[in-house]
């Protein structure tokens, strides 16, 4: 919202500069799998901290929309690099259980950055204003680059690597899209990634625009995220140790369904106030948590040999998915804003894809079943 309000753009614009960022990076993740296999893993992931720390440079230099959407674009293209480079490196390294673990993790730390990122935002813009964020984002970045260049190992060896051979990996990337054991097991998830970007484009207006929070508030409320997905990362290991991982989609079925009906409570004005969004979105962020590392596990696990495009075809399908979820809700705000506020639009369409992925759960927990017998 601060820096709408400073380049005097529209929220329906704003949520545009998120969705732009998901498409460019759901598009150049492709490119990026290919490479990683191709010339390891390593460079392709300095490259990528190379190119976000460019990206958010320009974006602090903004002055104007356009140039606003360019550095946002040079950002996603660099980004593009890292997370499906960072699962094939799990995928590399470690074992079946191990990457579950990991994968857990990260969802993690990706909700504990939701947090972070608000109040560390909302300190550097009281005292510098909001082009400092960009400008911290990329001396961290410098960092980060710095011990990857130092300290990190190559996963992926000379004699592993497949030859660029742009044919093949269509036909390689087709059969991925085609495969249940890959695309139906990773379906609950992707519509979580698009719920994400729907959060993502609409939680800023609704938590500082309907509520009232300031920017560290806003960092502050989202705590409930990182309880929900470390608590689900936990429930989800116990479920897979103890039983299967059938147990794990079963289980997250139901709860997703549960998620449903409070959404649609407060869609629908049954119920309403901040403790109670926040409550919902706690509890989705377990469902979340709970399922999606072990999706994004086992759709990796069916094509192991080309795990590096296995995972780009992944990230970029995920982010794929959060785009279409942010520029969702950025069309219903436009044309619905002046009827419903920004917290009904949301939680309406959030029940709506959640109770997809919870059919979708149920599909691939039917899928995991058979696999098993």
């Amino acid at each position: 919202p601060l820096i709408s309000d400073e380049l005097q753009i529209s929220k329906a614009m704003m949520s545009n500069t998120l969705t732009v960022y998901f498409v460019v990076f759901a598009l150049f993740t492709l490119v990026a799998g290919m490479l990683s296999d191709a010339y390891g893993r390593k460079r392709i992931l300095m490259s990528g901290m190379f190119f976000f720390m460019l990206g958010a440079s320009v974006c602090a230099l903004s002055e104007s929309y356009e140039m606003l959407m360019f550095g946002r674009v040079i950002q996603a293209f660099g980004a593009s690099m890292v997370p499906g480079t960072l699962m094939a490196m799990i995928r590399d390294a470690c074992k079946d259980i191990r990457v579950v673990s990991l994968m857990g993790w990260l969802t993690v730390l990706s909700g504990l950055f939701l947090v972070a990122a608000p109040i560390i935002g909302g300190v550097l813009t009281h005292f510098f204003g909001w082009s400092s964020n960009f400008w911290f984002l990329s001396l961290f970045t410098f960092m980060v680059l710095t011990l990857t260049l130092f300290r990190m190992e190559e996963t992926h060896p000379r004699h592993a690597r497949i030859p660029l051979n742009i044919k093949e990996t269509l036909k390689i990337s087709g059969t991925m899209l085609t495969s249940p054991s890959f695309i139906l097991v990773l379906s609950p998830v992707i519509v979580f990634y698009a719920i994400q970007g729907a959060f993502l484009a609409a939680g800023p207006f609704i938590l500082m625009g309907e509520y009232g929070l300031d920017p560290v508030l806003f960092g502050i409320s989202n705590l409930n995220i990182v309880i929900g997905l470390f608590s689900g990362r936990y429930l989800g290991m116990y479920l897979l140790k103890k039983y299967d991982s059938r147990a794990v989609y079963r289980y997250g079925a139901y709860l997703a369904l549960f998620v449903v009906f409070l959404f649609i409570l407060i869609a629908f004005g049954y119920i309403g106030g901040l403790w109670p969004f926040l409550v919902v979105a706690g509890i989705f962020a377990v469902v979340f948590g709970m399922m999606a590392p072990l999706g994004m596990k086992t759709s990796l696990t069916a094509f192991r040999s080309v795990s590096g495009m296995a995972a780009a075809i992944q990230s970029s399908t995920l982010f794929a998915a959060s785009a279409l979820g942010s520029a969702a809700v950025g069309i219903l705000i436009h044309h619905f804003e002046k009827l419903f506020s920004v917290e009904n639009i949301f939680t309406f369409l959030a029940a709506v894809l959640c109770l997809i992925a919870a059919l979708f759960a149920m599909k691939g927990q039917a899928l995991l079943a058979s696999e098993t017998e």
